[in-house]
């Protein structure tokens, strides 16, 4: 306001001077109009200085969105690692207070899932599987062997595909903020060679519990066990199930070598982050807030890829000076047990993913 008089005043000022200059009629038309731009001028720069100032205290005054960014993995584990960077990428723009919380410390998948569709300010690293209860197509991209490599999904964020099963998850009340989270392919960690399906006969393998994962492991020979990831560790240590299915570097964080001799490269599911929060939550922030989450979300975790192909082999190695033996199977064997999947309805929910299979690998180009 100060800034508003002081421009006033100068007008006022600069209209008297051109006044008492004018001494014909003829000046004193010419000076009238030339003094009433000036004070229309001044006013408006000090309308629009003081508009300025106001926008800058409501900028100011937005307050901190506070969230939890909780996932499931130890520390070490390149998906925490993610985590971590996120809330760290989020907190130097500004208007955050991220904080990341790894090791099932604010529950497990499903219990932050819960928190997220109450509306708390909570990010939960979920999977395709989890998000097929919602929007069955998203299954598809945990189905076992759909991809082979990690180039191959570098152009799903782009599909079409994509974009509308998200925004059907936007109706169930979850906002996907991205599914590149890239956690590397899964394998079977257990007490015994495992080479090709036959092998995996009778042993109870903990898994996801979803109908996708428990199918999957059935389907390779094993007896698809569902428990929280926080307690496989003592469940294999105390024979309560026989191994699991993880990817490398969830194998390392976890500690499954300790209790555990064996891996196999089975390569059966290739595992994504899917990072989501809840609608409630997500429309409560501001469109810059929305924005900045969103676009650091993409950036950070699509950074996962090369540090999983990093780690994978780091923690492999490791692993095998510890005496793990590395196991190397006929994944036609286990490609040819788990087709039949594409095409079960308990599995799918009733989609067919025998044609959206070749849906997606026409839109993401993959021949």
């Amino acid at each position: 306001m100060k800034r508003k008089i002081t421009a006033v005043s100068l007008a006022l000022a600069l209209t008297l001077g051109l006044a008492g200059c004018s001494s014909s009629g003829s000046k004193s038309e010419s000076a009238e109009p030339a003094a009433t731009e000036a004070v229309a001028g001044a006013e408006a720069e000090a309308e629009g200085a003081e508009s300025q100032d106001a926008g800058s205290e409501a900028e100011g005054d937005v307050e901190k969105a506070k969230v939890i960014i909780c996932g499931t993995n130890g520390p070490g584990d390149t998906q925490s690692m993610a985590h971590e960077k996120f809330a760290e990428e989020l907190n130097k723009l500004g208007d955050w207070d991220a904080t990341a919380m790894v090791s099932s410390e604010m529950g497990s998948t499903d219990d932050v899932l819960e928190q997220a569709l109450s509306g708390a300010g909570v990010i939960a690293a979920t999977d395709p599987a989890r998000l097929a209860s919602y929007v069955p197509e998203f299954g598809i991209l945990m189905m076992p062997y759909l991809f082979d490599s990690y180039d191959q999904m570098d152009a799903l964020l782009d599909t079409p595909l994509y974009a509308e099963w998200s925004e059907k998850l936007e109706g169930q009340g979850l906002q996907l903020l991205t599914n590149n989270c890239i956690t590397g392919f899964r394998m079977f960690v257990t007490n015994k060679e495992v080479k090709k399906p036959a092998d995996l006969n009778g042993l109870k393998i903990r898994t996801m519990g979803t109908p996708i994962s428990v199918n999957s492991v059935n389907a390779m020979g094993a007896i698809g066990t569902s428990m929280n990831q926080s307690d496989a560790y003592n469940a294999i240590e105390t024979g309560v199930v026989d191994g699991g299915e993880w990817q490398i570097p969830t194998i390392y964080s976890l500690r499954m070598f300790e209790v555990c001799d064996h891996i196999s490269l089975t390569k059966h599911f290739l595992l994504t982050g899917s990072i989501v929060c809840g609608d409630g939550w997500y429309n409560s922030l501001t469109e810059r807030q929305q924005k900045e989450l969103k676009e650091t979300a993409i950036k950070v975790y699509g950074e996962t890829k090369q540090n999983v192909m990093e780690y994978e082999e780091k923690y492999l190695a490791e692993m095998q000076e510890m005496g793990v033996t590395v196991d190397e199977p006929d994944l036609d064997a286990f490609r040819e047990a788990t087709e039949y999947l594409y095409s079960d309805d308990a599995t799918t929910g009733g989609v067919d993913f025998v044609a959206l299979r070749e849906e997606l690998y026409s839109q993401m180009g993959i021949q």
